[in-house]
């Protein structure tokens, strides 16, 4: 976007004003400065090149300042550059000549704030990852948000991407449930009006942990369902097929509920089962990447000598059955391309919210098939606590072919607990100011659960801002409030910090929130409705939009792109939410302190219309990256 072009102009002109001027080549940065006087743009180059030149900063910045008038006639979006005392120098941009190309930009009807730095890159980008034992908590949400964001960015940014969500079917947790269905007499039907997923993880499996407590001879039929799963073959494997797609089929309403779309669920069973991890087992046999331990108490086992911590990482025990971390080399393997595609394909769902058919490994494919697999990068959303395997799968890949390491990305993230407040809310006992999930001692809330009842204080809001109005698009509303609430407070911090959750905070129409975002969309349509005209692109109506709240406002329109570059390179959406957080805050001071509608003034007015149109047409783009749902009246 034309901000982004700015500092490109600039970059390119202080590195060719350095060159002329023969001193040495540095990086040239810039950045916003700290007071609006300054001007638009800042660059410290002049403290660069003191550092390396030993000349004073002050005299480096003014020569340069020269330098660079000489050709700001010939620049399209810069207007002046003025040496700073300090060693900065400050440009400012032709805001008339910037104003009306921007506009332009947003309301072309293109796409607003793509970029094709992703270009002719293919990324495979795992999330979710649920094991089809229960249904989704917020935990679980944090990775779906994280990960679902993250790809909507990447594909905004030019990149081709793959979607994957990866089904633990041959785990411990599932075959807990076949335990409580096949040896604790448990009806495999969930009550009436239960989904099956929620039945599955808050009875049934709550259930067999606490009888295993009592009879430990129960694990001996949790072992024999595991080997079972694990050969593919009998009627227990086959009971088990059925109960995980059940699950997984009432899973997946959940997280389309949450907006979530993918492109290919992957069955650990068929990865277990396709003979790929044999293939680079042997491969690693022969790199000497895994050894046989003859001592000790991996004695009999297969390890992984580890140079970080100087262990062993056991890959395959001494009974034959191989670890987690073993399962995950070859599945990433795939990803990249290091090993031959082994999978047949099929439809799972036909098509999903956003249109699209939901693939799936299968045991009986179709011969037309999108291609999977044999990406550039590959990006694992997975929770901190697995780091410490995902950079032993990372480094295993670099061993069996260089580059593949730093191919191969971890995008961890931290926890979600829940507020005191919002606990007791939702029936959850705790101690302390905030509680810690936990599946296996039935501690956590599911996300259905909780966007229930987000949905429910939306509604009540809703009817008092909107009497008389449907119960149908009451419930409508109050459900894309919902959505956003939960959405917005997973992905606007930091992936590294423990969320706190907290159910009102999140609702709130002001501050920091989803629903804030909303409703300001919305108050720029209702904006453009009540004016009762369609604003026309000219240059002296883009000319007028001199208030210093236009100025920024402008500036800030134009800089999508720049949120999503930034998503991308750190991967990371909360910068894209900040983004659209920050332009909200500004649009809504803007609008209070600046006439639109009640502008006397046609051609400013119809300027200044332009500028709302063009600021909601951006921050639907931003919503839309961050899975917000957008309602013209809230």
């Amino acid at each position: 976007m034309k901000f982004r072009e700015f500092e490109e102009e600039v970059v390119s002109m202080v590195s060719s004003a350095i060159l002329r001027l023969g001193y040495p080549a540095v990086d040239v940065e810039v950045s916003l400065p700290p007071d609006e006087s300054l001007g638009d743009l800042s660059s410290s180059a002049p403290l660069r090149l003191a550092r390396v030149t030993g000349k004073k900063p002050e005299a480096i910045a003014a020569a340069l300042a020269n330098e660079v008038s000489k050709s700001l006639k010939s620049s399209k979006l810069v207007g002046s550059v003025t040496p700073h005392p300090s060693g900065y120098l400050n440009f400012t941009l032709k805001y008339g000549q910037f104003a009306y190309s921007s506009l332009q930009e947003v309301l072309s009807g293109g796409a607003v704030g793509s970029a094709n730095r992703g270009s002719g890159v293919t990324v495979a980008i795992e999330h979710t990852n649920v094991n089809p034992n229960k249904a989704l908590h917020i935990g679980h949400a944090r990775n779906l948000v994280l990960g679902d964001s993250l790809a909507r960015a990447m594909k905004h940014a030019g990149y081709s991407v793959q979607v994957l969500d990866y089904i633990d079917d041959s785990g411990a947790q599932v075959a807990d449930i076949i335990v409580g269905f096949m040896f604790l007499g448990m009806e495999d039907k969930a009550p009436q009006g239960v989904k099956f997923d929620v039945y599955c993880g808050d009875s049934v499996y709550v259930r067999v942990n606490q009888e295993y407590l009592k009879d430990s001879s129960l694990k001996q039929k949790q072992s024999l369902v595991l080997r079972e799963i694990e050969s593919g073959r009998g009627s227990i494997a086959e009971y088990t097929r059925k109960i995980v797609e059940r699950i997984l089929s009432d899973q997946l309403l959940t997280c389309w509920r949450l907006g979530a779309s993918y492109d290919l669920l992957n069955w650990e069973s068929h990865i277990v089962h396709s003979g790929m991890w044999a293939r680079v087992f042997e491969e690693m046999k022969e790199n000497g990447l895994a050894r046989l331990q003859t001592e000790g108490e991996n004695a009999g086992c297969w390890v992984f000598d580890d140079p970080e911590t100087g262990g062993e990482k056991v890959l395959v025990r001494s009974d034959g059955t191989a670890v987690y971390v073993a399962k995950d080399i070859p599945y990433a393997a795939w990803k990249l391309g290091l090993v031959p595609d082994p999978f047949q394909y099929s439809v799972f769902a036909e098509s999903q919210p956003d249109g699209r058919p939901l693939w799936t490994t299968s045991n009986v494919g179709v011969p037309e098939h999108p291609k999977f697999g044999s990406a550039d990068l590959a990006i694992s959303v997975i929770d901190v606590k697995q780091s410490y395997l995902q950079r032993i799968v990372a480094k295993v890949l670099e061993r069996l072919k260089h580059g593949s390491g730093k191919r191969y990305i971890h995008r961890g993230y931290e926890v979600v607990a829940l507020s005191r407040r919002t606990a007791s809310q939702l029936g959850v006992q705790m101690e302390g100011d905030f509680v810690h999930m936990s599946g296996r001692k039935g501690v956590y809330v599911n996300v259905d659960a909780a966007l229930d009842a987000l949905k429910s204080k939306a509604k009540e809001e809703t009817r008092k801002r909107n009497p008389g109005e449907e119960e149908s698009w009451i419930d409508d509303v109050a459900e894309a409030i919902a959505v956003a609430a939960l959405r917005y407070e997973l992905v606007k911090q930091d992936p590294d910090k423990i969320i706190v959750f907290d159910l009102d905070e999140s609702l709130r129409f002001e501050g920091d929130t989803g629903p804030y975002l909303q409703y300001t969309y919305a108050r720029a349509r209702r904006i453009l409705e009540k004016a009762g005209e369609s604003p026309s692109l000219s240059v002296e109506s883009a000319e007028r939009l001199t208030h210093p709240l236009e100025r920024e406002l402008v500036k800030k329109v134009s800089m999508l792109d720049k949120a999503v570059l930034a998503a991308c390179q750190y991967l990371s959406p909360k910068e894209v939410a900040q983004y659209c957080h920050q332009l909200s805050v500004l649009f809504n001071e803007y609008y209070e302190k600046v006439q639109v509608i009640r502008e006397p003034d046609q051609v400013t007015r119809n300027g200044r219309l332009l500028l709302v149109s063009a600021f909601s047409t951006v921050l639907s783009q931003g919503m839309e990256l961050l899975g917000i749902p957008r309602r013209e009246r809230i």
